[in-house]
């Protein structure tokens, strides 16, 4: 039950409650040691009073001829405190005027001063010190003070701290629960700017205190996440408008090819070359679909990659074999070094689509012959596509793996820009990497990392 209503309590109100637990402890553990040192020092006020009362005493008191004490002069008064002289058998030699009617102390009592001195405390609020004679060892002195002021001052000092405690633990709960607000200030204001922040991306960020506290901290990550999170929303809506620019292209000639097949005015041969035109807008159309559907799923980290062992160098020959028509057409060629017994763990055929996309990509866009090579390299096996020319542009470099990339549009050959971040994206979901270099000696160099 309290469990549950703690947990319903803000953060204000916790840090306030606790608070108030450790003032209430403190305060409580300082007015009883308050209280026990006070009273302490007037129990030892009054136990020196009336030790010095009864050496002032002894003196006055001297040995008759028979051996017993007997009073040079009347015991004195002196503000409040009483005396009193017994003999062995209880009976009262002398006391102070108010105070002879009855012995101040019992029979065992007289025999314990008697040897030693003895601090009795009575039930009428007296403070008695007993001690025997120097002048006569079978009598005893007895002095004596009342506990009214002792007691006084201890309720006068319970009264302060009963009235003045509550009153002290209220203020302070109340400075507590204003140092929390003050601390979490920044907090709300953090959480104002949360509620203001839409997903635009204006680069809103929290707003984080100057000291560099926890706070600061917390403030500064949330908005790195922030920048995260706005940067991917960025990156997808990009890749949906990029997208949506590859499609609206190929389905615009795929729609006039249609109009026009079905205009009824063409010949033969012509309806035949528009429905070929179509086919392979549609076959355009099914190669983009899957490369977005790739790199969704890259994206989503959920790209299916089967890993088995795989022989580079058959790798390699048969990639040669796959696009020796499209290196033909290009009045290329693609040839292959020998990767000797290198194997890697990987999934074949996004093997195969990457090595498809980097050989594409070398025979656009370079020059000269495609050579595929592989060389193992800090426990990885590296396979490199090789071409001559002018190689990247050095602005260019950097973004090379990003989607929907071309180095140079106006010499684009009907690519979306997607191979080569279909290359990362396999890379990564092999664990490794891509990338991407010019060759000192002219051309590009793409190559792959895979764990051997």
């Amino acid at each position: 039950m309290f469990g549950e209503l703690l947990r319903r309590l803000s953060i204000r109100g916790r840090l306030t409650l606790a608070f108030a637990g450790v003032m209430i402890v403190l305060f409580g553990g300082l007015a009883l040691l308050l209280h026990t040192r006070f009273s302490a020092s007037l129990d030892d006020g009054i136990r020196r009073a009336l030790s010095t009362r009864a050496s002032d005493l002894g003196t006055l008191v001297v040995r008759d001829d028979g051996g017993d004490a007997s009073r040079a002069a009347p015991l004195p008064e002196s503000g409040g405190a009483f005396a009193q002289i017994l003999d062995a058998r209880g009976k009262i030699v002398d006391s102070t005027p108010g105070h002879g009617e009855r012995a101040l102390l019992s029979a065992a009592e007289i025999r314990r001063a008697r040897t030693a001195q003895v601090l009795i405390d009575r039930r009428d609020d007296a403070r008695l010190l007993a001690r025997p004679l120097a002048a006569s060892p079978s009598a005893v002195l007895v002095v004596g003070a009342s506990l009214a002021q002792h007691d006084r001052a201890l309720r006068t000092l319970d009264d302060l701290l009963f009235i003045g405690g509550p009153v002290l633990l209220v203020l302070t709960c109340l400075g507590g629960y204003g140092l929390a607000a003050s601390a979490l200030a920044p907090v709300e204001r953090m959480r104002a700017q949360a509620a203001r922040i839409s997903g635009a991306g204006r680069g809103d960020r929290l707003p984080v205190p100057a000291a560099e506290d926890e706070l600061y901290r917390l403030g500064d990550t949330l908005n790195q996440m922030l920048g995260r999170v706005e940067h991917a929303m960025t990156r997808e809506r990009n890749f949906v408008a990029n997208a949506g620019h590859e499609l609206r292209t190929p389905l615009a000639i795929l729609k006039l090819e249609l109009e026009l097949a079905l205009s009824g005015a063409r010949r033969r041969d012509e309806l035949e070359a528009s429905l070929r035109s179509a086919a392979e807008e549609v076959d355009r159309l099914a190669r983009l679909a899957d490369d977005l559907l790739v790199i969704a799923r890259a994206d989503q980290g959920r790209l299916p990659v089967q890993k088995r062992p795989v022989e580079v160098e058959r790798v390699l020959t048969g990639m040669v074999d796959r696009m020796a028509d499209a290196a033909r057409r290009r009045e290329r060629d693609v040839t292959s070094r020998s990767a000797g017994d290198l194997t890697v763990a990987a999934d074949p055929e996004r093997l195969a689509q990457a090595l498809t996309n980097m050989v594409t990509n070398a025979l656009w866009y370079g020059e000269g012959p495609v050579v595929l090579n592989a060389r193992e390299r800090n426990g990885h096996v590296e396979l490199h596509v090789l071409d001559e020319g002018d190689g990247f542009d050095p602005r260019f470099l950097p973004r090379a793996f990003d989607r929907f990339s071309r180095a140079d549009p106006a010499r684009s050959t009907g690519g979306a820009g997607l191979g080569l971040a279909i290359v990362k994206a396999i890379a990564e979901a092999h664990g490794c990497h891509a990338r991407a270099a010019n060759r000192h000696e002219g051309g590009a160099d793409v190559w792959l990392e895979l764990p051997r």
